[in-house]
């Protein structure tokens, strides 16, 4: 019993970043939803400016005018753009979510009415964070079709993590095609019909980020995932996949884990800490994406049955 317990607060300290974004930014929108609709392009401008600040810092370096873009508030929303998970990944679930629940439910119908605007603010910063890891995707070329040197200096773990960077390369660029069809500009140019065969693939773009993120968690468990080039390991990129963890919590976290292993072991402490949270991690992610494809499934059956009945 102590030893559920124990498990039952790690996955809640584990995911409670994540389940605090789903949260706010979920009321923010609900909150904001008429207004975004009206004025669309103004949100546009305002989560753009991050990405904006972001690359003229990339170019111009991060000193003189750019350096108050380095801490305080400014700090932390480009910090949030660069990764996945403090703000992308929770309104990617959002999106995702609002298309496979009901829409009798007023607060998924109010969504629903700016599901396509949510999708182009998503991509502001998810550009961002392709921007930072393209280089992944390219380096993976060397691993799989160099001379073999660099899979022979890598660990165990590092055919996960180059794969899910060679993914990642794939990924980026069927999002960017979505996103860029998503402007009503756009829509009306293709046409209702070509639209729709476009959009199509946003279900296999979630298939490959929910790929990509096992990926990179399973290299983390095997170990070594290290790629060739000396690019971060799978493990953190799972992490961020999952959740983004504040310093006080992860030292909340780190007693909570040690407490388990003690509670199971006996006592002691060894590497089974970085093991759990990887588990965690996957875990999360396998519940997020397939209660989404079950709710998805669901609204498809019954969209159908009641098309039989007309």
């Amino acid at each position: 019993m102590v030893k559920l317990l124990f498990q039952f607060l790690t996955w809640l300290v584990e995911n409670l970043p994540l389940i605090t974004s789903l949260a706010t930014l979920t009321l923010v929108f609900l909150l904001l939803a008429k207004s975004i609709k009206k004025h669309p392009y103004v949100y546009y401008v305002i989560f753009a400016l991050p990405a904006l600040l972001f690359f003229a810092r990339s170019l111009f370096g991060g000193e003189g005018f750019f350096a108050f873009s380095r801490g305080g508030v400014i700090g932390q929303i480009m910090r949030e753009y660069v990764h996945f998970s403090g703000f992308s990944f929770p309104l990617l679930i959002i999106i995702m979510f609002v298309g496979a629940l009901p829409l009798s439910n007023p607060y998924v119908k109010r969504l629903m009415m700016i599901r396509k605007e949510l999708s182009i603010i998503s991509g502001f910063p998810i550009i961002v964070h392709i921007w930072v890891r393209w280089g992944m995707g390219i380096s993976t070329f060397e691993y799989f079709f160099g001379s073999g040197e660099a899979a022979v200096r890598s660990g165990a773990g590092a055919i996960y993590a180059n794969s899910a960077y060679l993914l990642g390369a794939v990924m980026s660029v069927l999002f960017l095609i979505l996103w860029i069809t998503s402007f009503d500009f756009v829509h009306r140019w293709l046409g209702g019909v070509r639209w729709k065969k476009v959009q199509w693939w946003s279900y296999v773009l979630y298939a490959m980020i929910f790929t990509h993120s096992i990926l990179l968690s399973v290299s983390r468990l095997v170990g070594g995932g290290r790629g060739g080039h000396g690019h971060g390991g799978g493990g953190r990129g799972g992490r961020e996949m999952v959740h983004q963890v504040g310093e006080a919590i992860r030292q909340g976290g780190e007693s909570i884990r040690q407490g388990a292993e003690m509670a199971s072991r006996g006592g002691g402490h060894s590497g089974g800490n970085m093991t759990a949270t990887t588990v965690i991690g996957i875990v999360s992610v396998c519940l997020i994406f397939g209660t989404y494809l079950f709710l998805r499934i669901k609204k498809a059956r019954t969209v159908a049955r009641e098309k039989a009945k007309e």
